[in-house]
């Protein structure tokens, strides 16, 4: 089932036959990790595909009342937004077969693509010499590898390496498979198309789960909706996450106060209400919950089920999420003591949250939900924090750092210290590092209690 494709849009083979499917889920990835077990994994799992085909039954019923058709490689076009039946059956998840062309349809990709028709081929065919003539290729290659190695496609089982799969280089590249092809095609061409963006890490995880779903020119042109429309000025420059990281925290003082009172402590231990450009370590680890739009994040069904709403709500629905799983931890949060300690505990929330229903249930249910935060308000919080960061500009004082550790050349994004509470005289006493996936690790001072004392 899963949807890759070359430049013609051909989807490529399914996994290989004797793939373990006791051990990966329908999409490739493993169903056990280091946060949830396989017995977790398939307690969870039988109830939820059984509630996934009921809901299938209650797709194919709505579309063929709109009287849309489902062809063997399933629909093209979808109802429109003005249902709200739609956007109530979008919430409880997409049928898994769907996913690309519903995210394609609702994310407005029709439009731009037959604006554009035939640029993505033309950008690959035009700079041939990638090396030279793509400034962050490199960066593109050394990543390349590194998307998703628990996922069956993008790093198979030696016994899976499927007849013809290329080589680039036998004695240190690992095999490369169909849909690395496709993913470093994609990454290329938007780095020639979107220069001011370039190439920066996540965008790697972001393109790499749509090839699962989408051909390439689709994938290409849903990263360029992500981030020039869903999250826009996220991934080009550091300004574009500390907004969205501000207007979290503005979220968070204004929704779960009692988080706020914990998180929100200045240096001298007083609680304040102001959000200034100074934002709390914990946005250490919640900013890559917007940067790969949770994909690194959280459980992948989890993930996808939120991308069915984001696709659909917009960009309110990371905002929406955030909280939800903020609040989940409110009692931990509550409970530690150190900042070092709050922010692994942000960190690891996410990572057992392997029942996307429940997640979703409690972010949308009617009292104690989130589902009152519009995109009117995470627009006008935008704004607030546009103007408190031209502000700093104006009194010629260093924008705050929170964004991954990577980016593209002439502005790198890093992890400031100082502005975090963590810095100043005492700088050398902290050391942050992040892996592969974006999370951060730290060392050292104020962190070793809360990495050695739980």
């Amino acid at each position: 089932m899963v949807r890759t494709g070359n430049l013609d849009g051909d989807p490529y083979p399914p996994p290989p036959p004797h793939l373990d499917r006791n051990a990966r889920d329908r999409y490739g990835f493993r169903k056990a990790s280091q946060w949830v077990s396989i017995e977790d994994y398939e307690a969870w799992a039988v109830p939820y595909h059984e509630m996934q085909e009921r809901r299938r039954g209650k797709w194919e019923q709505l579309m063929a009342e709109a009287g849309l058709p489902v062809g063997e490689d399933g629909p093209v076009r979808f109802p429109p937004k003005s249902q709200n039946l739609v956007k109530r059956y979008v919430r409880k998840g997409i049928p898994p077969e769907w996913r690309g062309a519903a995210w394609f349809w609702f994310a407005g990709g029709p439009q731009v693509m037959s604006k554009n028709g035939g640029l993505y081929e033309r950008l690959l065919q035009h700079h041939k010499d990638w090396a030279t003539s793509v400034p962050d290729y490199d960066l593109i290659e050394r990543d390349l590898h590194r998307t998703f190695p628990d996922n069956i496609h993008f790093k198979p089982d030696p016994s899976d390496v499927p007849e013809g799969t290329t080589t680039r280089d036998s004695l240190s590249k690992p095999p490369e498979t169909p849909i690395l092809q496709s993913l470093r095609r994609v990454l290329v061409a938007f780095a020639i198309y979107a220069p001011k963006i370039g190439y920066c890490q996540s965008l790697n995880f972001i393109a790499g789960l749509l090839l699962l779903f989408l051909p390439e020119e689709k994938t290409f042109w849903m990263l360029y909706i992500i981030t020039h429309q869903l999250l826009p000025g996220t991934h080009d420059t550091r300004l574009g996450s500390e907004i969205d990281q501000g207007v979290l925290m503005l979220c968070v003082r204004d929704c779960l106060p009692s988080i706020w009172t914990k998180v929100g402590e200045s240096l001298d231990g007083a609680v304040t209400h102001e959000v200034g450009s100074t934002l709390p370590p914990i946005t250490l680890s919640t900013v890559s919950w917007f940067m790969n739009a949770y994909v690194t994040t959280l459980p992948i069904e989890t993930a996808l089920r939120i991308w069915d709403a984001w696709f659909y709500e917009g960009s309110k629905t990371l905002f929406r999420m955030a909280l939800t799983i903020l609040k989940l931890g409110e009692n931990e949060i509550r409970n530690v003591s150190d900042p070092g300690e709050c922010l692994m505990v942000v960190q690891n929330l996410p990572r057992r949250l392997i029942d996307p229903t429940a997640l979703l249930e409690l972010c949308f249910k009617r009292r104690n939900g989130f589902g009152h935060l519009s995109q009117q308000e995470v627009d006008q919080k935008r704004e607030e924090r546009k103007k408190v960061h031209a502000g700093i500009r104006g009194a010629v004082a260093p924008p705050i750092h929170v964004g991954p550790v990577t980016r593209a050349r002439g502005g790198a994004m890093g992890v400031g210290l100082g502005a975090l509470g963590l810095g100043g005289g005492n700088a050398g006493d902290v050391r942050f590092t992040r892996d592969a996936e974006g999370f951060v690790s730290g060392v050292g001072g104020k962190l070793m209690k809360g990495l050695t004392g739980r």
